[in-house]
């Protein structure tokens, strides 16, 4: 749905975006985070059509946004960082406007502002005045204005920032549930979190440039790092390590309590294989009580690639 190709974007003699390269698939929330300056938004504007690039090109929805910017205008959706909002404006008439800008008219522009309105969680709120609303409120409303058009494709620049966690949580649900519904969800976040809880792939970006991107398992395997399962025993089971060494998948027992029931072991592969070797520890017999898939952390991940690269500056 989103195609970047070796897009360079200058400022001047100033490199933001030096040959970035992705892909996000249809109905997919695709997170691409990384340090101040790593050239995030000015990527995500060049996507908007707001950016001109030096170099490369853009695909949404097969639309080239270089050469076709008017059309891909057209199935994009676009939330800035801290976008303004009309205060003196009700809800429903933020969203009015907008649907006007979009050259929609009569019963169409009022079906697709409720229907932006009810997407976003904001039906009971259509006529309060933008000035009261909370911070929370308020980027329900801004993502409602950007939904009132109808976009495939959504751009969503810091969309989380400065929200109380109940707000946060209620802004992934909605975009879980878009993404459901079909929409191609691209969002730039500082909160590592929150992108590893909404998010279906990642992009690290560094100096403008794509470090890593896929999914958090393809990024693991990637950085060679090993993943991990908790094995809880209901009783000890003196054949266990046997039991493991003849599953492919598993690897390196570790004993995590003298009780002889708790152990942690090295999976190679991700969900699938987890449940695969869960199957067959059962299948032969161990009493598993608990058996969890410890994911990698985007944090962790994070760190390590800063790590990396600043050993690699050093050098």
């Amino acid at each position: 749905m989103i195609e970047v190709k070796d897009l360079k974007l200058h400022y001047g003699d100033f490199v933001a975006v030096n040959q970035l390269t992705f892909s996000v698939k249809p109905g997919s929330i695709y997170g691409l985070i990384g340090p101040n300056g790593a050239g995030k938004t000015s990527a995500i504007k060049a996507i908007a059509t707001l950016l001109e690039p030096t170099f490369g090109d853009i695909l949404v929805e097969g639309i080239s946004a270089l050469h076709q910017p008017e059309q891909a205008r057209g199935v994009l959706g676009y939330m800035p960082d801290f976008p303004p909002i009309y205060e003196d404006l009700k809800v429903w008439e933020f969203c009015d406007l907008f649907a006007q800008a979009y050259g929609l008219s009569g019963e169409e522009k009022e079906a697709k502002v409720l229907q932006s309105l009810h997407a976003t969680g904001l039906k009971e709120q259509m006529h309060d005045l933008c000035k009261t609303l909370s911070r929370g409120m308020r980027q329900r409303a801004l993502l409602a204005k950007t939904l009132v058009h109808e976009p495939s494709v959504l751009l969503l620049d810091e969309p989380a920032a400065n929200l109380d966690p109940k707000s946060r949580i209620d802004l992934r649900n909605i975009l879980k549930k878009l993404a459901g519904d079909g929409k191609t969800i691209l969002i730039s976040s500082h909160i590592l979190s929150e992108i590893e809880d909404t998010c279906d792939s990642l992009g690290f970006m560094r100096d403008g440039r794509m470090a890593l991107s896929g999914t958090l398992d393809e990024i693991s395997r990637q950085k060679d790092r090993a993943t991990h399962l908790k094995i809880h025993l209901l009783e000890p089971y003196p054949a266990l390590r046997e039991v493991i060494s003849k599953i492919p998948s598993l690897s390196q027992v570790e004993e995590t309590s003298t009780c002889k029931t708790k152990f942690r072991v090295s999976l190679d592969g991700g969900e699938k294989e987890a449940t695969q070797a869960l199957a067959k520890l059962v299948e032969t017999g161990v009493p598993v009580s608990e058996f969890i898939f410890q994911k990698p952390r985007v944090e962790e991940l994070f760190l390590e690639l800063e790590s990396s690269t600043k050993e690699r500056e050093k050098k």
